[in-house]
């Protein structure tokens, strides 16, 4: 493994994806407070552009949770969340180069309070953006947007399984892991909201086309799932869970779970992490485990050559797996804890956003890594 670029940007990064034509990252993110935005990386430069969000109608600058390229690479959709895990708009930008216009938006109905949904993850399929929530309900986990025919918007589906969008479709069906923060759980109890994915501890199923209920899917031997992608292909796809577990689904007559890796297995770490400063250490533990465990399993790609995959832990540990084998293991050669997960489509790279700093200023270091 080798870095080929290493990217900054001012806030923590949220969501990754490369452009189809292979030339250009996508980096979305942000902070608690909002004041987010999208960096755009030319890769054969090393040229980025930074574009902040701003503040919407109605409030200030919000995170972007989540970026995903159109088939042509002429747009880019970006969901976001207001301050304090408020709801936020998605909106659908035109992208010239470097360069990105808002087009179009769907705003956030209501008076955006804390505890409403709010966007944690996005994806295409077909001509239809999925939204992935937090802090909502088990209805209101999936939302899934159509932007006008005129834009004539629409997902190469075939590469669905190289970005982590924290949500799949499957059989006409949008899937995601329940779940939050679990330092927010003992909050929301005391406050009578009800925390995502609470009355679902496996997956959330919800229909496409908006016809029929949202099911839930158990998982045997994981309390959450903390990252979901797609595998190459019609219906597989794999989970990470909140100890580390990491699953392989695929339909026979029924969903049948594989288990690929149990809490507590050891790792082979074949190259070390860089040295870190204790301050940088401490602000890192602070940020980290609030939402998930060193070991949960944060994001899981597959790689351009459609064999390999790849799944990163909040402690920093990248793995390397070809099909339920694992291939190799390394820490990452920077400190903080991963956020976020894409790999490129035709080389043998994958870009990880890498949260670093304390709980006011967020910094942003994206790793593009050659396998």
């Amino acid at each position: 493994m080798r870095v080929l670029h290493a990217i900054r940007t001012p806030w923590a990064p949220y969501s990754l994806m490369f452009a189809n034509d292979g030339t250009r990252l996508a980096v979305g993110g942000g902070a608690w407070y909002g004041e987010g935005g999208i960096s755009l990386a030319r890769l054969d430069s090393g040229e980025v552009a930074v574009t902040p969000m701003g503040p919407q109608r109605g409030y200030g600058p919000p995170s972007v949770a989540g970026v995903y390229f159109s088939a042509d690479d002429r747009y880019l959709v970006a969901v976001t969340r207001g301050s304090s895990l408020g709801p936020g708009p998605t909106i659908l930008f035109a992208v010239d180069g470097l360069s990105i216009g808002r087009a179009a938006a769907f705003e956030p109905a209501g008076q955006r309070r804390m505890g409403d949904p709010c966007a944690t993850g996005a994806m295409m399929a077909g001509e239809s953006t999925i939204v992935r929530h937090w802090a909502s309900s088990v209805e209101q986990c999936i939302a899934v947007r159509r932007f006008s025919p005129r834009f004539a918007c629409r997902a190469d589906d075939r590469r669905h399984h190289l970005t982590h969008s924290r949500v799949v479709v499957r059989r006409g069906r949008a899937l995601t892991g329940g779940g939050g923060s679990l330092a927010l759980a003992e909050w929301r109890a005391d406050s009578g909201l009800r925390e995502s994915g609470r009355a679902a501890e496996g997956l959330i199923s919800a229909p496409l086309a908006g016809e029929g209920p949202c099911e839930t899917i158990p998982i045997e031997g994981c309390p959450r799932v903390t990252a979901i992608a797609a595998l190459p292909g019609e219906d597989g796809f794999l989970t990470g869970g909140l100890r580390g577990e990491l699953d392989r689904w695929s339909w026979a007559e029924t969903l049948r779970q594989e288990r690929l890796a149990v809490p507590g297995a050891p790792l082979a770490n074949i190259e070390p992490a860089l040295p870190t400063t204790p301050k940088v250490q401490e602000a890192v533990a602070a940020l980290a485990w609030a939402t998930y465990t060193r070991d949960s399993v944060v994001a899981i790609c597959t790689l351009h050559d459609e064999t390999r995959w790849v799944s990163v832990d909040a402690g920093g540990r990248l793995r390397l797996w070809q099909g339920a084998q694992q291939l190799g293991a390394w820490t990452l050669p920077a400190p903080g804890t991963p956020r976020s997960l894409a790999a490129h489509p035709s080389e043998p790279w994958i870009a990880v956003g890498i949260k670093q700093g304390g709980f006011g200023h967020p910094s942003s270091l994206v790793l593009v890594l050659e396998l």
